[in-house]
């Protein structure tokens, strides 16, 4: 869901604009140049994770290593923020809520937690909400510059697997991928289920995707690689966040269409996917598997292969 469709709202700063008052006033002297996340923690200091390290926000607005002295997150920081966020109708963004996320103008997400709601034993919603953490989008120009000469190879479009943790940087690497590719005069096709690689607004993107770049949002991920390999002849196909045996079936119609296929995957290395027993299939439909870290800061490369 989209709140807002402003040049404030897809940038790094804007994200202020979907925080309560009573928070947003001690952020606006502080740079946010790096930030990954602020955490949100009933009760507890606010937070701002950057790829090193974590720092708070004291009462004066500044910066600080110490929690002890710094502003502390109440109920009606974290009500207010949920109507900001919601637009007031929390009802017409049930479904995203309970997937544990929301997501905001320029591809922010905010992650949920709190009492889950079981019924017909899924989560169907998610009250008393604990804590918000906005995961902050942004555009790396050039990210996929170390990987794009494996990636395209006398011509041809490598099947790309990135494989990384949370947080390190592989949304933003992908979308740099559709970029570089788009203007290469590739057909991209990006499927975001979750609404971050391209951030629509509007049927606008809030980033810079190429010019021959198509992007179905909201839709499954499986069904929607499907419906873009049927609608748009796509010489590559994108994605986000695969895993379940859906994901896979359509991988295998895709790749033995001609199509290409690059997506990413939770993960620390290689090793750690084929002990996944339902995900060994998976690996066969890649000819390219690249890892990423935070090690030394997001986006890091730690090692591309071509066989395992």
């Amino acid at each position: 869901m989209y709140i807002a469709n402003n040049e404030a709202a897809i940038t790094t700063h804007g994200i202020l604009s979907f925080m309560p008052q009573g928070i947003r006033r001690y952020m606006y002297g502080i740079k946010l140049d790096g930030v990954c996340e602020i955490h949100m923690r009933l009760g507890k200091p606010l937070t701002l994770n950057y790829s090193r390290g974590c720092q708070y926000v004291n009462m004066k607005g500044q910066l600080t290593p110490v929690p002890v002295s710094a502003l502390r997150v109440t109920r009606e920081h974290i009500d207010e923020a949920m109507e900001i966020a919601t637009a007031s109708s929390v009802y017409s963004v049930r479904n995203e809520i309970k997937n544990g996320f929301l997501t905001i103008a320029g591809g922010h997400r905010i992650g949920i937690t709190g009492t889950a709601v079981i019924k017909e034993d899924k989560v169907s919603f998610i009250k008393d909400i604990s804590a918000l953490n906005y995961r902050l989008a942004g555009e790396v120009i050039g990210a996929a510059d170390k990987v794009m000469p494996l990636i395209l190879k006398e011509g041809h479009i490598r099947n790309t697997l990135i494989i990384s943790p949370p947080g390190a940087g592989k949304t933003t690497l992908l979308r740099d991928i559709a970029r570089q590719l788009s203007y290469k005069s590739y057909s991209v096709s990006i499927v975001d289920e979750r609404r971050e690689i391209a951030a629509l607004c509007e049927g606008r993107s809030a980033f810079d995707l190429g010019f021959s770049t198509d992007v179905l949002e909201g839709a499954d991920k499986a069904e929607g690689m499907l419906m873009m390999l049927r609608s748009m002849s796509p010489d590559v196909i994108i994605t986000d966040e695969i895993g379940r045996q859906e994901d896979v079936d359509a991988l295998e119609k895709i790749t033995n269409s001609g199509s290409a296929v690059i997506a990413s995957i939770h993960g620390r290395n290689i090793e750690m996917i084929k002990q996944r027993p339902d995900l060994t299939r998976m690996l066969k439909f890649f000819n390219l598997a690249v890892t990423l870290s935070r090690r030394k800061g997001v986006g890091t490369v730690e090692e591309a292969l071509t066989e395992w």
